[in-house]
């Protein structure tokens, strides 16, 4: 199943990073006043993010947050978390494609 996630990888490094700004997007769209365009976008990026995010399951769900969230590296999440390497890069890649399909980039 190596290729079940399997997505052009330059939507795959447009959607990683989204995932990783989501925290830090969030505050700023919280913080923002105002009504133009890219607001729009960004919110609706952020709910399409909260959608998949919510639609996992708690050990997935737990994994994404450790990765995008917490910013937490394969072998970090590994020592102070206990994840393993395998769980880590499948709930990555899973999100990673969720995410896209959400978006409508696949």
């Amino acid at each position: 199943m190596k290729n079940k996630y399997k997505i052009p990888w330059h939507v795959r490094q447009y959607v990683k990073k989204e995932l990783m700004d989501y925290k830090s997007n969030k505050k700023l769209v919280a913080n923002y006043k105002g009504d133009t365009r890219g607001l729009i976008l960004a919110n609706m990026r952020l709910n399409q993010i909260e959608n998949v995010l919510n639609s996992l399951n708690k050990e997935d769900r737990e994994a994404a947050e450790l990765i995008f969230i917490d910013k937490y590296t394969q072998s970090g999440a590994e020592i102070a978390k206990g994840l393993s390497k395998a769980a880590y890069y499948n709930a990555m890649n899973k999100v990673i494609y969720l995410v896209a399909l959400e978006m409508d980039l696949i």
